[in-house]
């Protein structure tokens, strides 16, 4: 029986000047010119790096017009928010962080329900990304690992999200901002890696599976 499930197209392209300019970008406008500037400025260059992303040949489908409209949505509330259009009772800033708070805490459960339900996010995530054999995909060693790797994303997002939101409410703007940058991408740099290693191990005695190092090959990591 032949394979006809589409050739992933990886994900290559993706440019780590497009990770740190967002950031770089609200930081100095902030600090020099205020946060709708700062604001707008990210938003607009995350929405360029998505739309990037696409034109490289990412098979990104929804995910686009969904980051799109996020961005858009976040952006035009703290405006409204700044231009006292809306009133929340808090800070322009608070209203900003605290929509991404709130949205990566919501992910989070989002995630959770799809291990809870038995279909985790990463067992039918990553074939979008990595072509793998057919055998390896219905062998229940693969969904259960995929599931304890979720598990994984679940256990970062949440708990970042909670440091995220002790660390504004108890720092200066941009003690916060740097060091929420810093701790997230160290936090993130740990799991990912402590992930994929236990995926390895764990997949390893799977007839077909192609090795991590394949793996990150056909997702254009390496």
């Amino acid at each position: 029986m032949s394979d006809e499930r589409p050739t992933p197209t990886g994900l290559a392209g993706g440019s780590n000047l497009d990770q740190l300019m967002p950031v770089v970008l609200f930081f100095v406008l902030f600090n020099t010119i205020g946060i709708i500037w700062a604001v707008l400025a990210a938003t607009a260059w995350s929405i360029k790096a998505a739309v990037g992303r696409r034109n490289r040949g990412l098979a990104i489908g929804w995910w686009l017009p969904s980051v799109t409209t996020y961005l858009l949505a976040r952006a035009a509330v703290t405006i409204a928010a700044d231009r006292e259009l809306i009133d929340f009772g808090i800070s322009t800033e608070a209203v900003y962080f605290g929509i991404g708070f709130a949205t990566k805490f919501l992910i989070g459960v989002a995630v959770a329900v799809t291990i809870l339900i038995g279909k985790p996010l990463l067992s039918w995530a990553i074939p979008k990304a990595v072509r793998l054999p057919q055998e390896l995909l219905v062998d229940p060693r693969y969904t259960r690992t995929m599931a304890n790797a979720s598990w994984v994303i679940v256990f970062y997002l949440v708990l970042s999200a909670i440091w995220d939101v002790w660390l504004f409410n108890n720092s200066g703007f941009n003690l916060f901002f740097l060091a929420r940058s810093g701790t997230n991408f160290v936090f993130a740099f740990i799991c990912i890696t402590g992930t994929l290693l236990y995926v390895d191990g764990k997949l390893k005695p799977i007839e077909g599976y192609p090795g991590l190092e394949k793996m990150l090959e056909s997702a254009g990591r390496l």
